[in-house]
């Protein structure tokens, strides 16, 4: 593997790999949305996409292909141990979400919102086939869903936050009034999030099943 360090001109990108620092150029946005946050490095046997998902300058997401342009792998960048560790559920598509569960990790499909007005799509929608929605956004860029949200029919609100493997603990909990206005609750505890197929839309989601959702995060109106 061949990586530039001689700093050129441009988007650059800092890598790490065993306690040495290179940079290479962003020239490629890992979310298509037009942010250069991607360097490619081609290697004898396919090539490794490096990522800056945070944009703190420092490659944080490695994404391994084989010859034949096929995702093999993915790598995350611990800056406190200064190591690359495999990521679970490394069968998932490229830029899909995975949410972990008492089950394992499941793949929720790719971040289509913008929740936090960052530019950068940060949460996957899934509708179940109750008619039940569920939002699992990625706060930290890592692939894996950090908060999810479900809505259900009745218009009740829960958002939960993962707290730990298997492990997800309600932090706020509401519901959609008649005007279409998200009203928080004094309701407090832990919930099971993710101990069964409906927590995270079973195998009946889809694109079909879709719907796209926003909130105001001044007025928490969604719409």
């Amino acid at each position: 593997m061949y990586i530039d360090n001689t700093g050129d001109d441009g988007h650059e990108l800092k890598i790490e790999i065993d306690g040495h620092e290179y940079t290479e150029e962003a020239s490629e946005s890992y979310h298509h949305d037009g942010a250069m946050d991607t360097a490619e490095v081609d290697g004898d046997d396919g090539r490794v996409d490096y990522t800056d998902t945070d944009h703190d300058g420092t490659a944080d997401l490695a994404t391994r292909y084989d010859d034949n342009g096929q995702q093999i792998s993915q790598s995350h960048f611990d800056a406190t141990s200064g190591q690359w560790t495999a990521a679970t559920g490394g069968s998932a598509p490229a830029g899909s979400m995975t949410v972990d569960t008492a089950h394992g990790d499941q793949n929720v499909g790719p971040a289509t919102a913008d929740t936090t007005n960052s530019g950068h799509n940060d949460t996957a929608v899934v509708t179940d086939a109750s008619g039940n929605t569920f939002l699992y956004t990625d706060t930290d860029g890592d692939g894996r869903a950090d908060y999810a949200m479900e809505i259900d029919t009745k218009g009740q609100v829960t958002i939960s936050e993962h707290t730990g493997e298997h492990q997800w603990t309600q932090v706020e909990h509401g519901h959609i009034d008649a005007g279409g206005n998200y009203q928080k609750d004094t309701a407090e505890g832990v919930l099971e999030f993710g101990a069964d197929d409906r927590s995270w839309g079973g195998n009946d989601q889809g694109s079909g099943g879709q719907r796209m959702i926003s909130t105001d995060s001044t007025t928490g109106e969604w719409s």
